[in-house]
């Protein structure tokens, strides 16, 4: 099964992604491995990958698609393709891991990723949020940064993440409905979520077979 993770910053994506991974015996796909798998596939730099990772095209690369679309410029039209090469090849990783096994993604589309090439009950989407200002917290003492700083962060990371899932998947990041699971981290705490992550895993894997 592949298990997607949709997260607010400093909802505790990560560590609860890390701890399912581990209780299921899934490989875990988070940011930093993407990225370092993705690079090492060649063609993309780690550099351009980061800069690109889960944020909507630029203003200058929206109009360089807008003129590659009326078939102005080829360089526009070599641009827009490249971008479509990196969706395409972080498709194709995920399908090379799950081929081995569960496999556990963090962020980059959640089940919209995937939705032309496995079935909806061969994927379990879950969506963890919490209050701003808990989060806020989390990332002061996550980064060691000052509250002004953190704020900023939080603010500018779940900007770019909702336009990353409306630009590439047409989707609301906050539609419940695309999601298997929704958790507040801050309500439930982290470990509660994790917990019930595990089971509402198990118990979806139980029944696809």
């Amino acid at each position: 099964m592949i298990i997607m993770i949709s997260r607010q910053f400093g909802a505790g994506g990560l560590s609860v992604g890390e701890a399912l991974a581990a209780a299921i015996g899934a490989e875990l796909l988070d940011e930093r491995t993407i990225i370092a798998e993705l690079a090492s596939r060649g063609g993309f730099s780690a550099e351009y990958l980061q800069r690109i990772d889960e944020k909507p095209p630029t203003l200058a690369s929206t109009f360089l698609s807008d003129i590659a679309q009326a078939g102005v410029l080829v360089a526009a039209t070599e641009w827009r393709s490249t971008e479509a090469t990196v969706l395409d090849e972080l498709r194709n990783l995920v399908m090379d891991h799950a081929a081995k096994g569960d496999v556990v993604v963090i962020g980059h589309g959640g089940s919209k990723l995937l939705a032309e090439r496995v079935t909806r009950g061969h994927i379990f989407s879950m969506m963890l949020l919490a209050g701003r200002q808990w989060r806020i917290e989390q990332v002061m003492r996550r980064f060691s940064i000052d509250r002004t700083a953190a704020e900023e962060r939080v603010r500018h990371t779940d900007d770019l993440r909702k336009r990353y899932l409306a630009h590439f998947f047409a989707t609301d990041m906050y539609d419940a409905r695309t999601y298997d699971l929704v958790l507040n981290t801050q309500r439930v705490g982290i470990d509660a979520a994790i917990r019930i992550a595990v089971e509402a895993v198990q118990a979806a894997r139980s029944v696809t077979g």
